[in-house]
């Protein structure tokens, strides 16, 4: 009989049990929302950048047709 209370008891109350699910079911929903949210941002920053890509494309494109041809050696890095 002794050796039987040897041991320490280890079950884990309900409370216990809830607490530790709500802790991980809490942290996976803001893990999930926080993805969510970086993933909608730079979704929105690529949608920006695209517009302003396009705007400095043609500008270095008006450039490049202001300063005239480029010189005969240097044709192949001008493109």
């Amino acid at each position: 009989m002794y050796l039987a209370n040897a041991y320490p008891n280890s079950a884990i109350s309900a409370g216990a049990m809830t607490a530790i699910a709500l802790v991980a079911v809490g942290t996976l929903a803001f893990w999930l929302v926080m993805m969510f949210l970086a993933g909608r941002s730079s979704q929105k920053d690529a949608r920006q950048a695209g517009g302003r890509l396009t705007i400095v494309a043609k500008a270095a494109e008006d450039e490049r047709s202001e300063a005239g041809p480029a010189p005969a050696g240097r044709q192949g890095a001008a493109a």
